[in-house]
């Protein structure tokens, strides 16, 4: 399976590194890469905490305004720019962050962060990719990764509460009948990311809690998801006005279409 582990791992120099290297070249070949070990399991317990405690009126089987249905008891919701699920060791971890400009580009943005709600009863999501294929043509699928998802599971994904099941490769064949998907356990701590054009699914939850999953959208700088935010009252990223004063320098870049959803 396409995965690496990071527990132990320096974050100096990550950009430079062995094993961000070979996570390139894995996420470039099959279309996903696996994660492991980017986030302390504690700091994932805590934040299961918080999101229940600031999220829980959002958590219902029923599109609201601030909500998109994405499949039968899915939904997708934003997540603020605030507390432990706001922060930079979450939208902009070094170990995934140091991918995501070598997948894209240094100037890579986040055009959206929020969260996947699988609630319990969840039937299988239907079989998609994230983006639009940007041209009519075969290169369209050769060409290199325009955007992509970053999955942090607040609870273990795995057969009984559900995971993400993704087709290794689909990004450039372009289909996804002729294999069977991998369904990966990842634990907490661990993050999966996968490309826009990558074929993936939603599998059942069936277990009796609710199974939310953080998610950012990282793309190249002229790139704006045209799909998932057609609804007006659905935003893309919610921060305060001083969110952007007050980043660090290196982390600017990340938000330099955003605007202030207050």
């Amino acid at each position: 399976m396409n995965r690496f582990d990071f527990k132990g791992v320096s974050t100096e120099d990550l950009a430079q590194s062995k094993l961000i290297e070979a996570a390139f070249e894995g996420f470039t070949r099959h279309g996903y890469v696996i994660l492991d070990n980017v986030v302390p399991p504690e700091t994932i317990r805590a934040l299961h905490v918080e999101f229940f405690q600031n999220y829980k009126d959002q958590i219902r089987d029923q599109e609201a305004a601030d909500s998109l249905e994405v499949g039968a008891r899915r939904f997708m919701i934003p997540l603020r720019f605030s507390g432990g699920l706001g922060a930079p060791g979450i939208f902009a971890n070094p170990y995934v962050l140091a991918l995501v400009r070598t997948i894209l580009d240094k100037e890579a943005i986040i055009d959206a962060f929020g969260a996947i709600l699988s609630l319990s009863g969840a039937e299988d999501q239907h079989i998609h990719h994230d983006g639009p294929i940007l041209f009519s043509s075969e290169i369209s699928r050769l060409l290199p990764a325009y955007a992509l998802t970053f999955g942090l599971p607040l609870i273990e994904m795995n057969e009984l509460s559900g995971t993400t099941a993704v087709w290794p490769g689909s990004h450039r064949r372009g289909k996804h009948e002729d294999q069977e998907p991998l369904r990966p356990v990842i634990p907490v701590g661990s993050c999966m990311l996968w490309d826009y054009r990558t074929f993936h699914s939603g599998t059942p939850n069936r277990s009796d809690q609710v199974r939310p999953m953080v998610y950012a959208t990282y793309a190249r700088r002229w790139y704006q998801d045209p799909v998932n935010f057609r609804k007006e009252t659905l935003q893309r990223l919610v921060f305060e006005p001083d969110f952007l004063t007050d980043l660090p320098d290196d982390l600017r870049p990340l938000f330099a279409h955003a605007r202030s959803a207050g």
